[in-house]
């Protein structure tokens, strides 16, 4: 057989297709097929592997002897099917050994809908993606929910029943895409949550509904993270006001993620937004003293020009958290990306402070983060401003 077609399919073009049209049009797209279909329509199964060459890899991921890994929040795997049954085979690192509610958590979607949400509590899993129907052009998605800094997800293999000759291909990109920044606002640290004494679950973790996701399906976007709880520009979180040094944003930005020695490739993942939603955890270690806001303004332009750097065509949004202490820590920000923009002349960056949480009246998740309504809220004001600044 000769080399495999790459056929990027989208969801109206595929939901159109009939099982007849479709084994024509897909004729050998998919790479990595272990059993051909035959000839006489008898469905056969077809296992192939999630690489680039046969779905759509959204986020941060990295392809490793064939898997694909989802280390990043929402970091997540598309892709076009048809066939009467789909099996997912999953994997995670060692964090699928902790406690039932602190193992690494992951979604399936079918046709924008999620129809699992679980943790992954064992080495090797094998899903069954659950049908109501054989599905004829469905689009399948498999997300990861939780952080990184809670273990990661792999997808192993794919396999389909199916009675076309390439019953997988990936789905086409989006014309909007969108790069994201932060902590644990970001990731959506205890979003589901009862409250504030509630203790941190990843069951309790879904980037689903981060100010993040909303705002990338607002705007019909694809999206990136690097995000990573505690972590901050001058000093991640600290709880005496000591600096904190082992939990900087700006030293494993460059990384796919931390743990990982594979550097991102900015330059083959160009996107028309970056957003960077970070300061909440410096807030604990510098305060209202005025040379450790210094000390963050220095650390934060620093971080501004190499975020630049890596993205020059980029519309750079900064804003700053929803939680207390943003709003006092915000000024020395806003103040730090205008003296880099009047010095570099940079005219594509802007700042402003993101929605604070009204804690009486919204209520909150764990340790004061934004719960579902709080998220809503930062994401509608997120895609106002975006709107706004590409002229929409």
């Amino acid at each position: 057989m000769g080399q495999a077609q790459k056929v990027v399919v989208t969801r109206r073009q595929f939901v159109g297709l009939g099982a007849g049209v479709l084994t024509s049009a897909l004729a050998g797209c998919a790479a990595g097929e272990t059993t051909d279909a035959t000839s006489d329509d008898t469905p056969q199964e077809v296992t192939v592997t999630p690489t680039h060459e046969n779905v759509r890899l959204i986020g941060r991921t990295f392809e490793q002897d064939g898997i694909t890994w989802l280390p990043q929040s929402g970091s997540a795997i598309e892709f076009a099917a048809t066939g009467s049954r789909i099996l997912v085979e999953l994997a995670g690192d060692e964090n699928v050994s902790n406690a039932p509610d602190m193992r690494p958590r992951f979604a399936i979607l079918v046709d924008g809908e999620v129809v699992l949400d679980d943790t992954l509590g064992r080495e090797l899993r094998t899903v069954e993606v659950p049908l109501e129907r054989p599905a004829e052009g469905a689009v399948i998605e498999v997300m990861h929910l939780s952080e990184a800094n809670q273990g990661w997800i792999d997808v192993r293999s794919i396999t389909v029943e199916s009675d076309a000759a390439a019953p997988v291909a990936p789905t086409a990109p989006k014309a909007l895409s969108i790069a994201f920044i932060g902590d644990s606002i970001t990731c959506a640290y205890g979003v589901e949550a009862s409250g504030n004494d509630d203790p941190f679950k990843t069951t309790q973790e879904n980037f689903m509904k981060s100010y993040a996701y909303l705002a990338a399906q607002d705007l019909d976007a694809d999206y990136e993270t690097a995000c990573y709880s505690g972590y901050g520009v001058v000093s991640g979180w600290t709880p005496d006001g000591s600096r904190n040094e082992s939990m900087l944003l700006p030293p494993v930005y460059d990384l796919v993620v931390e743990g990982h020695d594979g550097v991102w490739d900015f330059a083959a993942h160009p996107r028309d937004v970056v957003v960077i939603n970070l300061g909440a955890n410096d807030f604990t270690y510098t305060g209202t003293d005025e040379a450790r806001t210094e000390e963050f303004a220095q650390s934060y332009a620093a971080f501004l020009a190499h975020v630049r750097e890596v993205n020059p065509e980029s519309l750079i949004v900064c804003t700053l958290g929803s939680m207390l202490g943003c709003d006092a820590l915000y000024p020395t920000l806003e103040k730090a990306a205008a003296d880099y923009a009047a010095r570099t002349g940079d005219a594509r960056l802007m700042s402003y402070l993101s929605e604070p949480i009204d804690y009486e009246k919204e209520g909150c998740g764990t340790m004061g983060h934004p719960n579902e309504d709080s998220q809503r809220k930062i994401a509608d004001a997120l895609v106002s401003v975006i709107r706004r600044e590409l002229g929409e």
